[in-house]
């Protein structure tokens, strides 16, 4: 027992540390504060596409083609400043939350900085095809799209990194301050103090810049694209890649360590670059190219949350023979169906509840596969629009898939599946506590005090639910 507690112990400090870890911590909150616009991003899709697209949008017999194009362009100008700038805005949060990190005296400056980089290493010209033409031509004096929406995230991420590192240090550096004295407003005094800092900052990077295309003949996005992002997207948009994270992410759920900032700083970003490709084919009405993106985690192995513990709640309250398993279950259902489920996680508990942690960890892979092959065989339509992960479930499904019923019943086929999962499992622990022999006895203290003290401190989210 004491060796599996220090290897128990050694897991969850190992976890804690790479929470902590600045890096991490920086690209966790940057994606957590972006949410709202990838949300609306999502909406304005939905709506352009599937409610007034003036082909086979569910008005265009009510309402002209005309009138309807005309619409699209307000979803179309919302879609721009919203996921056709996300790497803008990660790599300003995560620079202003590195900086923050640092200690950094004005960690705007930061962001500022970030900002000029990421447009340093853009090339100065892009290719294009002009409407109403077939030729594409090269122009100069423009950005696409495509380098400051999601498909520019890695070189966002890299960029807000290094650049805010060299930058902290340049600015806590004395001797490259100029300092003013006389009454000078702060405003401009902590300009004059980052002066040489920022110059130095921009020059390093556009040397950089222009170093990498005069030896490679390659643009930084390209280079990037090909050495890490186009291979993290195969990774984490194959069966196989996307099952391992995802075990990962359940089993140290099931150990009671939240996976939000070890995890998901790996699997968020390529799954991402993979939403906004699907998003881009499905409104330009071409094949849509991934199955597994962002949304499929959520939608087919975390529905009711993380473990799909919503499974759990409707097999506890159909089977439970335990009166204050079924009371709980009723209480953790509401905040189920929006994919809350750190009471469950940590009341019921599933947290080092042996019996319980097998199907938690297990179960969703069953489903995540299932989900893929119906998806790789026809049988339902791929994702194309982002939803966020507190959507309830059969309408994220809906709404995820362009408006497509068969998704919504694979929904439900995958809860069944997961209710029958579970069941074994809860029957097996409910006769571990005594229940066969007294329906109604067993221990009551279901709370969080059976955990350890190290473990209650991570749980301050489920004490206030409770």
């Amino acid at each position: 027992m004491n060796k599996e507690n220090k290897i128990l112990k050694s897991i969850n400090n190992f976890a804690q540390k790479m929470a902590s870890q600045i890096y991490f911590r920086a690209l966790r909150d940057a994606f957590v504060t972006t949410v709202p616009f990838l949300v609306l991003a999502g909406l304005m899709i939905l709506i352009n596409n599937v409610i007034i697209n003036p082909e086979t949008g569910w008005l265009n017999n009510l309402i002209s083609n005309t009138t309807l194009a005309t619409w699209q362009e307000i979803g179309n100008k919302i879609i721009n400043g919203t996921m056709n700038s996300y790497s803008l805005f990660i790599g300003i949060l995560i620079s202003y939350s590195l900086a923050t990190s640092r200690k950094a005296s004005n960690p705007i400056f930061s962001s500022i900085v970030t900002v000029a980089v990421l447009f340093i290493v853009l090339p100065l010209t892009s290719f294009a095809t002009p409407i109403g033409s077939e030729q594409i031509i090269e122009i100069s004096g423009f950005v696409p799209y495509s380098y400051l929406g999601t498909g520019g995230i890695f070189v966002s991420i890299l960029c807000s990194i290094l650049s805010t590192e060299i930058f902290v240090k340049l600015s806590s550096t004395d001797k490259l301050k100029i300092r003013l004295t006389g009454g000078i407003p702060p405003a401009v005094a902590q300009s004059f103090e980052a002066l040489i800092s920022i110059i130095l900052t921009l020059l390093i990077f556009s040397f950089a810049s222009f170093l990498i295309h005069l030896t490679t003949s390659f643009e930084i996005h390209d280079l990037i694209n090909k050495m890490i992002q186009a291979p993290l997207v195969n990774l984490t948009t194959s069966l196989p890649g996307f099952i391992i994270l995802c075990g990962v992410t359940n089993l140290l759920f099931a150990l009671g360590i939240h996976p939000s900032g070890i995890v998901n700083p790996i699997l968020e970003p390529p799954l991402l670059v993979a939403m906004q490709q699907n998003t881009e084919a499905f409104a330009n009405n071409l094949d849509i190219p991934n199955i597994i993106v962002l949304p499929f985690r959520d939608l087919y192995g975390h529905i009711g949350g993380t473990g799909s513990t919503i499974a759990l709640i409707i097999a506890i309250i159909l089977f439970s023979r335990k009166k204050a398993n079924r009371d709980f279950a009723k209480m953790a259902g509401p905040l189920g169906v929006f994919n809350i489920n750190e009471p469950v996680i940590y009341g019921f508990p599933v947290v080092f509840n042996p019996l319980i942690m097998i199907p938690f960890v297990i179960g969703p892979l069953i489903s995540f596969s299932v989900a893929y092959f119906a998806t790789w065989a026809g049988l339902v339509s791929k994702i194309v629009v982002f939803v966020p992960w507190s959507t309830p479930p059969l309408i994220n499904a809906y709404m995820a898939s362009g408006g497509d019923i068969r998704n919504v019943i694979l929904q439900i086929v995958l809860i069944a599946l997961m209710v029958v999962v579970y069941f074994p499992f809860l029957k097996a622990y409910e006769f571990s506590m005594g229940v066969e022999s007294n329906n109604n006895s067993g221990p009551e203290n279901i709370s969080i005090q059976n955990l350890s003290d190290q473990d209650s401190d991570n749980f301050d989210e489920f004490k206030d639910f409770m």
